[in-house]
């Protein structure tokens, strides 16, 4: 018994120093990143904190570029142009089923060290889904979920249209 648990520890711990990523970059050069606080134009309070905290969540997670706030080699900075929640679905009893979250913004990712704009986007429009009904089918539970999901589509646009060179 003892043996077979040390011979299965062992399998799991080969196995997780296995690793292999598909990612690649165009700017090798770029190793830091500063993201700035997003001007938030929509009536929607709090867009800008909520943008700030889940973009470098994002930045954090992917690895490629490392979080700083001083002298970067790269910077991220946006405004949130408009914000609207709206009914999307009702059902058969005609009860409100699920929400839509419609975003536009403006971005730009800049290279500091070249001076130059990698990728600019002056109305990048993101939508994503919450339920409010246990018979929808919608992926989010909640409308922080579903903010946090638009944040991260917009982090994932930004990196596919400039860091990844295919």
């Amino acid at each position: 018994m003892v043996k077979r648990f040390i011979l299965a520890s062992l399998i799991l711990v080969v196995l997780g120093g296995c690793y292999y990523s598909v990612y690649s970059n165009a700017y090798p050069h770029l190793k830091n990143i500063r993201v700035e606080p997003f001007e938030n134009q929509s009536a929607e309070f709090g867009l800008s904190d909520k943008a700030l905290n889940d973009l470098s969540l994002s930045v954090r997670n992917d690895g490629r570029l490392k979080m700083v706030t001083q002298d970067p080699d790269c910077n991220l900075e946006g405004t949130i142009l408009s914000f609207e929640e709206k009914i999307y679905s009702y059902d058969s009893a005609n009860q409100v089923q699920d929400y839509q979250l419609i975003m536009q913004i403006s971005v730009i990712f800049t290279d500091l060290v070249r001076n130059e704009v990698i990728y600019e986007n002056s109305s990048m429009r993101v939508t994503e889904l919450y339920k409010v009904s246990d018979d929808s089918t919608a992926r989010f539970t909640s409308k922080e979920e579903a903010l946090s999901e638009i944040f991260s589509n917009i982090f994932k646009t930004v990196v596919q249209n400039s860091l990844e060179a295919w």
